[in-house]
């Protein structure tokens, strides 16, 4: 009796909503050493291949060599574009365009976190285009072909070998933005778990906790549908039971991760992101903080912000993990403990302030926040520069 109540309040839910437009990915390979598959992929789209990474990370653990090697041994050409820094820029985009267009490049294969894949896809664009990067900014829409990209993801968090946004980063304005369009999702995506057996620690507890930002926004935000709610769910039961054991070192919990942060991707390909990137921003941009350390510390507020207008799948969300009450408010809070625990089990800090981060720059952070409409604008709830200014002082304190 209880299984089919649960199934009526879900229906319940997305009877008004069951309807969507869903772009799918072209071809998904996940298992241990298919990096050796890379080669026979590119080779389907040409002749001269351009490998897409970040300064070291590649060429530090050898595979950027066996990435070579692979490309090489069915017979493409392969040049390399290594400058993809952290938070890439608008700039780094253009300059590896121009290798593109300069070498005829038929094939762009990305490897590395999400910086560099979302490089590449800036990079794939600009590839078949004239003008600036900056021309095909959202609300451009990508809708065109671009060059055949083979994203290779090297942490557990992100999911941008699957989504339809590649985030950049103007230095300029020191802000971020993005490309968005079915356009810019790879054709092919291979995920490897052996790349994770170098991750450390602590990348492997933020990248986590982007992915588990990105299943919980998505499940939260208007656009959600049923998809996404199934790919968000799994996501989450995943990332919350494999978390400490990937970043103790398992390569079987991080294989897992790796699998949930990829749900993840599907999840937000779908439903988009929230109002944790859209205050997040301000601390990756103006403090340099991780992506997904600054999630993690905006994550918990986001939950007991939305929750009043979210209280069926709050409870929803605590049932699939097991700690319900009934209760929204109380399951809330049983969520935001899981969070919780979680960041101090990976040291992850209570306090935005512990990061550097001054009650002084609050008027700023807000003013900057208010301007991410596209992640605002998406929240379940109406978000006021006051909302924002609130749970800033919160986050600042650790008020939770």
């Amino acid at each position: 009796m209880r299984l089919i109540v649960k199934y009526k309040r879900s229906f319940h839910l997305f009877k008004s909503m069951l309807k969507f437009i869903r772009h799918n990915p072209r071809k998904i390979i996940f298992e241990k050493g298919s990096l050796e598959l890379v080669g026979r992929e590119a080779a389907r789209f040409g002749r001269r291949s351009l490998i897409v990474c970040g300064r070291t990370f590649a060429r530090k653990y050898g595979f950027l060599s066996k990435l070579e090697k692979t490309l090489s041994s069915e017979g493409l050409e392969v040049y390399i574009f290594d400058k993809v820094e952290p938070n890439p820029s608008l700039e780094t985009v253009e300059s590896g365009s121009k290798l593109v267009k300069a070498n005829n490049i038929d094939v762009i294969v990305a490897f590395g976190g999400g910086s560099a894949l979302d490089a590449a896809k800036g990079i794939s664009l600009l590839g078949v285009k004239e003008g600036s990067i900056r021309d095909y900014l959202y609300p451009y829409i990508v809708e065109e072909d671009t060059i055949p990209l083979i994203a290779i993801p090297t942490t557990c968090g992100t999911g941008s070998e699957v989504t339809k946004y590649a985030v950049l980063t103007d230095t300029q304005l020191r802000r971020k933005c993005v490309l968005v369009g079915p356009g810019i999702v790879p054709l092919v995506s291979i995920l490897d778990p052996v790349v994770l057996e170098v991750l450390p620690p602590n990348l492997t507890a933020y990248t986590s906790f982007d992915a588990l930002s990105h299943a919980i926004e998505a499940y939260l935000s208007k656009l959600s549908t049923p998809i996404s709610d199934l790919f968000s769910v799994e996501s989450v039961k995943i990332i919350t039971n494999h978390m400490i054991g990937g970043y103790k070192g398992s390569l079987e919990d991080k294989t897992w991760l790796f699998y949930a942060s990829h749900l993840a991707g599907l999840a937000i390909n779908i439903a988009g992101t929230i109002m944790v990137h859209g205050l997040g921003y301000y601390l990756t941009t103006h403090h340099n903080i991780h992506h997904g350390l600054a999630n993690a510390m905006l994550l918990p507020y986001a939950i007991e912000f939305n929750t009043p207008v979210a209280e069926e799948k709050i409870v929803n969300l605590a049932e699939a993990l097991g700690v319900s009450s009934g209760d929204p408010l109380e399951d809330a809070r049983r969520l935001i403990n899981i969070i919780l625990k979680l960041r101090k089990d990976v040291g992850i800090p209570l306090k935005l302030s512990d990061l550097g981060v001054r009650e002084d720059e609050l008027e700023l952070m807000v003013s900057i926040a208010m301007k991410y409409e596209r992640n605002l604008k998406n929240n379940p709830r109406a978000v006021s520069a006051s909302d924002v200014r609130d749970i800033y002082k919160k986050a600042l304190r650790g008020a939770i």
